[in-house]
């Protein structure tokens, strides 16, 4: 019995990998400019090279779910950066207390991802447009995959198919379009498809913010040494 059940994990292993191997060199290609580019951040780059890897190896909605954290980690810990650059300059602290007052302004319960988009924005970190992108962002992505809000994921797709009777179960022809929404049996296998057409797009815009954020702190710095 084991060694049936070894068997049958081994050859559930040879699919998952054959399939991996179909896509991974095409998969490598869309993603290699962010993957092989650090920030030279340990805080930021762990995150950045494991949605890398979900991406080349086609687990598109673990990326955008690990995106939506990197988005909202990402922006608390570059306005922290910032506060402290803003209120430090000529004092001398320990690094146990170098962070204190900025984290207890952006990295707590009461600082949702809607207000560290709105001060990053007041802050110099993001511009306005990237401002209204990110609003956008935190509904269609970290909402609807984060908080399981099929509305948010579902309210404007539709398909044709087949319908199903909800009294004697028989499948019937139909040219209707049919709201996603309204029909939980297919909701996993529709997400799966927008999450492959999403992720990358989703996430390269992120890197770009991110990238921008981090020149943002270090020319506040400079400004600030000067």
């Amino acid at each position: 019995m084991l060694c049936g059940i070894k068997n049958k994990m081994i050859d559930r292993l040879k699919i998952f990998i054959d399939e991996l191997n179909s896509s991974l060199s095409s998969n490598y290609e869309s993603v290699k400019p962010i993957f092989d580019s650090e920030y030279g951040y340990p805080e930021f780059d762990p995150l950045r090279d494991e949605i890398s890897k979900c991406i080349i190896c086609g687990l598109h909605q673990a990326a955008i779910t690990l995106t939506n954290h990197f988005l909202e980690t990402s922006l608390k810990k570059c306005l922290i950066y910032k506060h402290v650059i803003i209120t430090t300059k000529g004092k001398e602290l320990k690094i146990s207390q170098l962070f204190q007052d900025g984290i207890k302004k952006y990295d707590n319960n009461k600082s949702d991802l809607s207000k560290s988009i709105n001060a990053a924005c007041s802050n110099g970190l993001i511009t306005k447009d990237q401002k209204k992108l990110l609003h956008r962002y935190r509904e269609s992505f970290r909402n609807s995959y984060s908080h399981a809000s099929s509305e948010k994921l579902f309210k404007d797709v539709t398909i044709k198919g087949k319908e199903i009777s909800s009294t004697d179960e028989i499948f019937s022809e139909t040219n209707e379009e049919l709201n996603v929404f309204d029909i939980p049996i297919i909701q996993g296998i529709v997400q799966y498809e927008l999450a492959k057409k999403e992720s990358l797009g989703y996430f390269e815009n992120i890197d770009t913010i991110i990238r921008q954020m981090i020149n943002q702190l270090k020319n506040s710095k400079d400004e600030n040494n000067n």
